[in-house]
């Protein structure tokens, strides 16, 4: 039987095949940029016409954004996705569709120990439930509970909540935003576009206390900021700094919803790219900061996944269990 996975994101889409009777006939995974082609149905036309092939037993696909009666419409790409269409233009016997984040759920259990980093020991419980979230193109969120040595990830939309600042400077964020936006949300912030806007808000502000933003910044995309904050630029210094104490507090506030005493594992693109300032002291600080409630998020410990494969191993596990 030959089966499909793929873990489709708003900026790279990811791809693998698996022969269950020759697992040496496929094993490379195959990436594009999502933004190269006009639907995911063009995109998965070229993918088997690449590849010369002919039939598939069972696929299944991670997709950011809600799952509903079995049709999606992508929360980053303007991409509409129904298993009937799927199966309509596609030598493709039998289809699901899976939250993207549902997806890394289901990858942590093909992790090993050098997958991963620990930016914080906690109390560890192998017999308590996960929590899996992520900044990319967008913010995922997926929490998991175990059940009899199981894990069942649950999808959620828990990126989109509204932000909420803990200190002055991020009061005068939100004021900033909110000159931009009416609603603002976690994921506002906390993925790629995110850390653009940061760069944008540090290099407009007036720090009376720190050398002055260099004047004239203009528009630079996410992986530029990463750039020029290891260079030593200020403004994109003071951008990953505010993303990854912003994002220390989201996964301490998504902790008290759902305890995860078996790990809170942080997916996305863009923390493995950050890992010296999410291993900081700054993260794990604004991360235990829970006032009364510290004590409960202290127990639990947080892995930073540099697996960026992650999503499509498990979209693959479930394609297996499909078929």
């Amino acid at each position: 039987m030959l089966l499909l996975g793929g873990d489709v994101g708003g900026t790279t889409s990811r791809f693998q095949f698996k022969d269950t009777e020759d697992e040496t006939r496929f094993g490379e995974k195959i990436t594009y940029p999502s933004g190269a082609f006009p639907s995911f149905y063009a995109l998965l036309q070229h993918l088997l016409q690449q590849h010369n092939i002919a039939h598939v037993d069972g696929a299944c696909f991670g997709l950011p954004g809600p799952i509903t009666d079995k049709q999606v419409e992508l929360t980053n790409l303007p991409w509409h996705i129904c298993v009937d269409e799927i199966k309509r233009q596609h030598p493709i016997a039998q289809v699901e569709l899976i939250n993207d984040f549902y997806a890394a759920a289901l990858g942590v259990d093909l992790l090993t120990a050098a997958d991963y980093v620990c930016v914080y020991e906690g109390e560890y419980d192998p017999n308590g439930n996960r929590l899996v979230i992520g900044a990319g193109t967008g913010l995922g969120v997926a929490p998991v509970y175990q059940i009899g040595g199981c894990f069942y990830p649950q999808p959620s939309e828990g990126g989109h909540i509204n932000f909420a600042p803990l200190n002055q400077e991020q009061e005068i964020l939100l004021r900033w935003l909110h000159s931009h936006w009416d609603r603002i949300s976690y994921e506002n912030i906390l993925s790629g576009s995110g850390l653009e806007t940061l760069y944008r808000f540090c290099t407009e502000q007036k720090h009376p206390a720190h050398p002055r933003a260099p004047a004239g910044a203009t528009h630079v995309s996410a992986p530029e900021v990463h750039r020029l904050a290891l260079a030593g630029d200020y403004a994109a210094r003071e951008a990953v700094r505010l993303f990854v104490n912003i994002y220390g507090a989201f996964v301490g506030n998504a902790a008290l919803i759902w305890p995860a005493r078996a790990g809170i594992y942080l997916a996305g693109g863009i923390g493995a790219k950050l890992v010296d300032w999410m291993t900081s002291a700054e993260f794990v600080s604004f991360f235990l900061n829970k006032g009364t409630m510290r004590a409960l998020v202290e127990k639990m410990p947080v892995y930073l996944v540099m697996d960026d494969m992650m999503g499509l191993k498990g979209a693959m596990l479930k394609a297996q269990r499909l078929i």
